[in-house]
């Protein structure tokens, strides 16, 4: 079976299945070089170990195989205990490089730990609601979507646009013509059918 994380994939996928697709690590054991790394690294911190830790999943470039090399490690966590798993990130963590800890401005009870650890800046987004209805994931999952659906051209573009310096939401949205707030337009259900 083609790997559907591979650029030359022709596929028809679903949002469903690429939320299945995108949980956990076993595809990124799969990828290139970088996004098996990533799962390495990731694996060897024990994300799932976390306190209250119900399902997590790296978003960001690297997953999408769009990255670059200052691409960081976005990895989200859904768990039902915030505090805990932020003490949990701070007493194994604390002392790295660049660790940094704050409550998310724009989601309630939401927070962010940072840190460097083996040549990734790692940013763990701990959230109390399902991955499906993070917003981060759900970007995810479009842009997964609409990579596989429009082939290597197309990814080879949005790779091009984010080495100008565009991030990579309004990336999408240039290259698929979106108008207004990318960030919201590429939520919009229309955009996958």
């Amino acid at each position: 079976m083609p790997d559907p994380m591979s650029p030359h994939a022709a596929a028809r996928i679903s949002a469903e299945q690429a939320e299945v697709q995108l949980l956990g690590t076993e595809y990124l054991h799969r990828g290139n070089p970088r996004q098996r790394r990533a799962a390495a690294v990731l694996e060897e911190l024990g994300v799932g170990d976390l306190p209250g830790v119900r399902e997590w999943a790296l978003a960001g470039t690297i997953p999408l195989g769009v990255d670059l090399p200052e691409s960081d490690l976005d990895v989200l966590v859904c768990t039902s205990e915030v505090a805990a798993a932020r003490e949990e990130l701070t007493e194994q963590f604390g002392q790295l490089s660049q660790f940094a800890a704050w409550a998310h401005s724009a989601e309630a009870g939401a927070w962010c730990v940072t840190f460097e650890s083996q040549g990734f800046l790692i940013e763990f987004f701990l959230q109390d609601r399902a991955l499906a209805e993070q917003r981060a994931f759900r970007h995810l999952v479009a842009e997964y979507v609409l990579l596989q659906r429009h082939g290597a051209a197309f990814r080879q573009e949005i790779f091009q646009l984010k080495q100008s310096g565009l991030k990579t939401e309004p990336a999408f949205a240039q290259a698929l013509n979106l108008d207004g707030d990318p960030y919201l337009a590429l939520l919009d259900p229309a955009l996958l059918d």
